[in-house]
């Protein structure tokens, strides 16, 4: 079996994104995570950066939602 490991759990990928953009003043927890996906869940989907699993939770592309997020956070994105 091959894993893949671009893809893992939103909140780690959330982590990850906070962590490496300390200027947009965001932190890495779980709730600001989800309070993220309020606003731009429709779009980050859209651009396959995250994906539900099983109805249950999500994963995101490491590299396609820390551009995306960027993008949506910074405004070059509606």
């Amino acid at each position: 079996m091959q894993t893949n490991h671009l893809w893992i759990t939103g909140p780690e990928a959330w982590a990850a994104y906070a962590n490496n953009h300390p200027e947009l003043g965001y932190q890495g927890g779980r709730q600001q995570f989800y309070n993220f996906l309020r606003y731009h869940r429709d779009q980050l989907v859209a651009l396959d950066a995250i994906r539900r699993v099983k109805g249950k939770f999500w994963i995101a592309h490491q590299q396609r939602f820390s551009e995306a997020a960027f993008d949506l956070a910074t405004g070059k994105l509606p």
